[in-house]
Parts: structure tokens; C-alpha cells; sequence
């Protein structure tokens, strides 16, 4: 999959673009905001959006989500516990479309879409319906963990206990993965196993 990373929005949120380029299908992550640019890009090449992935609820990892999901008439995939962000927002001056559901992932879910088989990890801490999507070997990880840095707990549904498990959940496995976060520069397992400070000296 080739993976394209737009920055959007006030918070420069990291909205991910993965193609496969030999069907022409793709998925959107974490849409920050109703970008022309992305739907540009899109239309531009030709390209079949299927699913809009959503790491978690917070606003400004969704706040596009009802311009792709009706330009592009593509389904949305959210873990139930963060659904209530939709209707209930955190405390924001900016306002955006709400949106449906389509596909309530779990824990241990595996997704077949654009061709391609992609694993759900439930990683709560950050908010309690955070999760993770392993595609090959590239973990898209929202705001549960960045290069040198963790995400915050002290939001709605934060919780450091149930984040540190979350992080020690993804750099648990097996491998070298690169780490695509919601916010900042690209990391990997490696780099993070021996130097993110939530970790402490367990590695």
C-alpha cells in the first residue's frame, strides 16, 4: 500500500491516505477536516475511497468525516465506545457535521478492504475507544503513542494506567513496525521500545 500524509486543521492533525494502486481503492484515517485538497487527490487519480477508518473519537481526528462520507459515499469504521464523541463532543469553539457509523470494530477484528487484510487493536487511555490498524507493517496508532511521547489522559474517558498498557500492547509486537501517530513525525517499535518515556525501563 502506498501511504500519503495530509496535515490538517488548527492542531496539524496527520490524516493518512492509503492506496492500493493495483485496483485504485483507497482509505482515509482520521479525516481532521473537510479537505478539497484530499478529495482533489483523490478524484485526481482515480482512486475508489471504500472506508474511512477513524482512530478515535476526538474532534479533531473526525471532523471530516461527513464531507468524505457523502462526496465519496464511503463507510465509516469506529470502535462503539468513542461513538458518543459524535453527538457529545468535547468542549470546542468549531463546530462540524455529525455523522454515522457504519462498522463497530473490536479488539481483534480483521477488516478485508482495498484488498487487503488489517488488524484492529483496541487501545484505550487516550479515550476508551482508541484503537490501532496494523496494515502490513505499518501500525496507524492515532494519539496512543508518538515519536519520543504518549497521548494525553486528561480528557473525557483519559485514563494513564489503561495508555500504558496500550502502548506496551503495540510495542509488544512482534517486529519492527512503523508507527503512524495522529500528531508529529513517523517513529518505529524499535526507536520507541528504547526511548519513550511511558515505558520507563521495561525494554
Amino acid at each position: 500500500m502506498e501511504i500519503k500524509t495530509f496535515v490538517l486543521g488548527l492542531l496539524n492533525n496527520n490524516t493518512y491516505l492509503a492506496t492500493n494502486r493495483e485496483n485504485n481503492t483507497c482509505l482515509l484515517i482520521d479525516p481532521s477536516t473537510p479537505s478539497k485538497d484530499v478529495a482533489n487527490y483523490i478524484e485526481s487519480n482515480s482512486l475508489n475511497l471504500q472506508a474511512i477508518l477513524l482512530t478515535h473519537g476526538h474532534f479533531d481526528h473526525i471532523g471530516g468525516v461527513c464531507f468524505f462520507k457523502e462526496k465519496f459515499n464511503c463507510k465509516v469504521y469506529m470502535h462503539a465506545d468513542d461513538v458518543d464523541f459524535i453527538d457529545n463532543p468535547l468542549k470546542i469553539s468549531r463546530r462540524y457535521d455529525k455523522f454515522e457509523v457504519d462498522i463497530l470494530v473490536k479488539d481483534g477484528d480483521v477488516l478485508d478492504l482495498c484488498g487487503e487484510k488489517i488488524k484492529v487493536a483496541h487501545t484505550p487511555g487516550h479515550s476508551l475507544g482508541g484503537v490501532c490498524y496494523v496494515l502490513d507493517n505499518v501500525i496507524f496508532c492515532g494519539d496512543t503513542i508518538f515519536k519520543g511521547s504518549y497521548g494525553r489522559t486528561d480528557l473525557r474517558g483519559g485514563d494513564f494506567g489503561e495508555l500504558y498498557k496500550s502502548v506496551k500492547k503495540i510495542l509488544d509486537m512482534q517486529g519492527d513496525y512503523i508507527l503512524l501517530s495522529g500528531h508529529g513525525a513517523p517513529t518505529t517499535s524499535e526507536f520507541e521500545r528504547e526511548n519513550n518515556p511511558i515505558l520507563g525501563d521495561k525494554y
